[in-house]
């Protein structure tokens, strides 16, 4: 099989789309997890791509103003205390590659003031959280931490990804190799419970739905792992066949 030719056009892309979980939170917003990096961070990683800010990167203030928003009302219902307010600001970023000067626009937003469970609430480093929010705008259209805005951070195989090649690094060439088995035997310990639950499956139904979840998530892992993800799902297959010809052997036995 042929690899993969790499598209140059996505060089910057491909060096700078993995983000350290140790510079990002995660927390809960209506429900949903949403994670959140560190501005520094990015920061850094830009620097390490284009050099120092100012000489091989940097930026411009384009807008920066207050918008009125709803009315904060009293708790009568009737008098109007004062009205939101968000802080909108839009940048130029630039940056040196290849010899050429490039730029990016983008916007950054956050609200200044806003209602509380007390009345309304003033956030004066609203200009430097927007400066802050249109850097990391801008950075992640060049596919900085893109992990993190294309979603794959609540994808807990993707998650064990990047916790298993930072191990690996920190161990380095005379810790990997252990660091690997290990990794290799939880993944295979793994695998063994998810076979058993398809040996357990009581109809064909379930057996179907289960398998297919089974082999989506081993091959995912597998990759992690660096376990040949063709081989595992034949040994997933396997089982499912062995288990539907339990289910319903006169069907299997015709099919033969």
């Amino acid at each position: 099989m042929s690899r993969q030719t790499p598209n140059p056009k996505m060089a910057i892309w491909e060096q700078v789309k993995e983000t350290d979980k140790d510079f990002t939170k995660t927390a809960q917003l209506d429900g949903r997890p949403v994670t959140s990096i560190n501005t520094l961070y990015m920061v850094q990683r830009a620097t390490e791509q284009f050099g120092p800010l100012g000489k091989g990167w940097g930026y411009e203030v384009l807008v920066d103003r207050f918008d009125r928003g709803a009315p904060i009302m009293a708790k009568d219902g009737a008098t109007v205390l004062d009205y939101e307010q968000m802080h909108t600001m839009q940048i130029k970023l630039w940056y040196v590659h290849g010899g050429k000067r490039n730029q990016i626009t983008h916007y950054g937003h956050t609200p200044y003031v806003r209602k509380s469970q007390y009345g309304p609430y003033t956030d004066f480093d609203a200009p430097k959280k927007s400066l802050s929010d249109a850097i990391k705008k801008c950075l992640s259209m060049l596919g900085f931490c893109a992990d993190v805005y294309l979603g794959m951070f609540e994808d807990e195989t993707y998650l064990e990804g990047l916790n298993l090649k930072k191990a690996l690094e920190e161990a380095g060439e005379s810790g990997a190799d252990q660091v690997l088995t290990e990794a290799k035997k939880e993944y295979s310990d793994w695998l063994k419970g998810q076979i058993s639950a398809i040996e357990a499956c009581p109809n064909e139904r379930a057996l179907t739905l289960i398998t297919k979840q089974v082999v989506q998530s081993a091959r995912a892992k597998a990759l992690v792992v660096k376990v040949n993800p063709d081989n595992i799902e034949t040994r997933i297959n396997e089982a499912a066949d062995a288990r539907r010809a339990v289910l319903n052997p006169i069907t299997t036995t015709a099919e033969a």
